[in-house]
């Protein structure tokens, strides 16, 4: 598997829709700071995005990420009045779908229509967080062509019609179909080297890190070191370690470690009656005692510990749904 779909399949992101806006005329509203990250896609026309003093220019087909759910401002030009998606605002007819949770907008007036898919993705497991900690404040991918746009048409309007639903599982059914559009975004700005990526998405573009970083992603518990990922990149200890360093932002065995943990905190969670001693020895550690210490360096907590709580928050879960 590559680095890119290993990366993707460990991150285990919950995405739910928030928001179905279709606009007209001068509009704008405010998206407030979140704990989630905050995603938007739009599908048809065009609008601004507002963050600080900055402000973008976004088309049919383009999708923007805010990771830390930052505040912004989406609106038909950077100044357009505010929306406030009251009850009490004449401006807009809201319909409210499954007691809140998804807002359908729609704001009448003179000029094209822009609609806006919206939604929001639960960062918060320590792993799933780890791996996203080399993405940027915001993730902007333009469409590169209407094809593009023509692969969302049926799940967009498959996404209106389950919003709209009153039928059995509707929501999870919703749920699921914002999840595929969150992995299609990572897909395309992940394949796109940028000038955003840091961290191991800038080894990627390193053919000779790229070499290492595949190998420990492929055989995670083999006894590596730095002389042997350097001789299967074809450089030499040094150069191999300056380089990695330089790229990835830390040493080459310090992030061999932190994917281990990241795997070792899943199996953790996954499989709560899998023996420590097995996970232990699956991530490269022959002994629990200094599998225990590298993970609580890294999680701030033991494995026990760890797979407690993740076992009390699946009940809430459960409980809450």
């Amino acid at each position: 598997m590559d680095v890119i779909s290993n990366m993707l399949s460990h991150m285990h992101v919950s995405g739910r829709a928030t928001g179905l806006l279709t606009m007209q005329g001068d509009w704008a509203f405010e998206s407030p700071e979140s704990d989630e990250a905050v995603f938007h896609l739009i599908s048809k026309g065009s609008l601004f995005v507002s963050f600080g003093e900055e402000s973008v220019h976004l088309g049919k087909g383009d999708m923007i990420l805010f990771t830390q759910g930052h505040k912004h401002v989406l609106g038909s030009a950077p100044s357009a009045p505010l929306v406030t998606f009251a009850e009490e605002d004449t401006r807009v007819r809201i319909h409210s779908v499954e007691d809140g949770e998804i807002f359908d907008a729609v704001k009448l007036g003179d000029g094209p229509e822009t609609s806006i898919v919206c939604a929001r993705f639960n960062l918060g497991q320590a792993a799933s967080r780890h791996l996203s900690r080399s993405f940027p404040d915001r993730i902007i991918v333009h469409n590169a062509n209407d094809k593009t746009t023509d692969l969302f048409d049926p799940l967009l309007r498959s996404i209106a019609e389950e919003a709209h639903s009153s039928s059995p599982g509707a929501l999870v059914a919703l749920d699921g179909m914002i999840n595929v559009l969150f992995v299609h975004f990572m897909r395309r700005w992940l394949e796109y080297p940028t000038a955003s990526h840091r961290g191991w998405l800038r080894g990627l573009q390193d053919p000779k890190i790229a070499t290492a970083l595949q190998l420990m992603h492929d055989m995670p518990a083999h006894e590596w070191s730095v002389q042997k990922l350097a001789n299967a990149a074809g450089m030499s200890r040094s150069k191999f370690a300056a380089r990695f360093a330089d790229l990835i932002g830390e040493p080459p065995l310090k992030y061999l470690t932190s994917w281990r943990m990241v795997l070792a905190a899943q199996a953790l969670e996954s499989a709560p009656d899998r023996p420590l001693i097995d996970i232990a020895q699956s991530v490269g550690y022959q002994t629990e005692a200094s599998f225990s210490v590298w993970f609580k360096r890294q999680f701030g907590k033991p494995p026990g510990a760890w797979r407690k709580d993740s076992s009390l928050q699946t009940s809430v879960r459960q409980k809450v749904s």
